[in-house]
């Protein structure tokens, strides 16, 4: 789960002593970049000269690189348990981590690292903190730029970190230049992506983080509605992320079609889907992207939104790709990404925060106005240890 590769501050500042794992798709100059795939980069990508942003920011702020951490392939799934090196989920033994930064999401729950950086495409920070119960931060658009990591999806690819602390998350994110903004100080909730299939636990667990802002004097407003179904999102998403991912291999890394045969069946499978759409069907989908982002901009205008993180517990690596719902078996991304894509279409800031119920790691989400990523961890530092974590 974590490679060591170390790195010495380059600056000193709030984030001396503070140990930084860094996902394997991000940029450490001077050090190989695999991405979990026998797929050949070129050296371009494979032997970076410099660090990316996000390490070179953090760095300068005076944190470690202490090693690298696993990547589900190409941070191309939300399991990181397929081919390749694999990562299990240290809180849940039998269950996976979750991904794609589910390496990062590991280091930091184990203690291994005080933050985990990570890349967040359709929820690939939020999904494994959530499960392996730590925070996840999903950045606003822009906050740190993409340069310097391998790119998934342009476009959709978000920077983010994993840590247990919110007062060191809350520290890096003021050196990665998160500034404090005005925001209404409503908060709202959302049960459910309309439309879609959650655990009744994770309504509950959103429930109960409402009840403990309101507490803390957060003005209640009651449960969105106009939010965009899971159908919605899902028909969007999944042709516009197809389509940036088919420009990313193709055209950016330079790997597909020719390497076709070093890719796994499922990312090939869906490069194929990708090339066979018509520029009318992207095109739609991009329009489609535009209006959502404005629904979802509309609706943060009110305040915070709480809402599921994940809607289901960690599935089991014997059944990774299956997510149990009311004892009953569903299909993992159907549950999942409706909760998660929104942030990643819309561009708004996210924040997973730990809490679980029964035994199982579920997470609320909160999802901000554009820019409001202090805020959502000044919120985080509320509900941390007043909401319920115990496995």
């Amino acid at each position: 789960m974590l490679e060591a590769v170390v790195r010495q501050p380059t600056g000193h500042g709030p984030l001396d002593d503070i140990r930084v794992a860094v996902k394997e798709i991000a940029g450490i100059g001077g050090h190989e970049l695999t991405a979990n795939t026998p797929v050949r980069l070129p050296a371009s990508w494979s032997r970076p000269d410099d660090d990316c942003p996000i390490v070179a920011r953090l760095r300068a702020a005076g944190a470690t690189i202490v090693g690298t951490t696993t990547t589900h392939e190409f941070a191309w799934g939300i399991t990181c348990w397929e081919r390749g090196r694999t990562v299990v989920n240290p809180r849940q033994p039998g269950r996976v981590a979750g991904g794609s930064s589910g390496g990062s999401a590991v280091a930091v729950a184990t203690g291994a690292a005080d933050l985990g950086i990570g890349t967040d495409t359709a929820g690939s920070v939020r999904i494994p903190a959530a499960w392996c119960q730590v925070l996840g931060w999903k950045m606003t658009d822009g906050l740190v730029p993409m340069d310097g990591i391998l790119p998934l999806a342009p476009g959709l690819d978000h920077t983010g970190l994993l840590a247990t602390d919110p007062y060191v998350l809350g520290r890096a994110a003021r050196c990665l230049g998160a500034r404090t903004v005005e925001i209404p100080p409503g908060v709202q909730w959302l049960h459910r992506v309309p439309g879609s299939s959650i655990d009744r636990r994770a309504s509950e667990l959103v429930h109960r983080a409402v009840e403990i802002l309101v507490d803390a004097g957060h003005d209640p407003i009651g449960e969105v509605t106009g939010f965009p179904s899971a159908d919605e999102l899902m028909a969007c998403f999944t042709i516009v992320q197809n389509a940036a991912a088919l420009h990313a291999h193709r055209d950016l890394i330079g790997s597909w079609p020719a390497q076709r045969n070093r890719y796994p069946e499922s990312i090939a499978a869906r490069l194929d889907t990708a090339e066979g759409r018509t520029a009318t069907q992207i095109d739609a989908a991009r329009r489609a992207r535009i209006e959502l982002t404005t629904r979802l901009g509309e609706l943060v205008r009110y305040g915070v939104i709480v809402l599921p993180a994940t809607g289901c517990p960690p599935p089991r690596t014997t059944e990774p790709d299956v997510a149990q719902v009311h004892d009953a078996g569903i299909d993992l991304r159907s549950v999942v990404l409706p909760n998660t894509v929104p942030a990643n279409l819309s561009g708004l800031p996210a924040l997973a925060v730990p809490a679980a119920v029964d035994g199982e790691g579920f997470g609320v989400q909160l999802l901000g106005p554009a820019g409001s990523d202090l805020i959502l961890i000044e919120l985080a530092e509320v509900l941390v240890g007043a909401l319920p974590t115990t496995l």
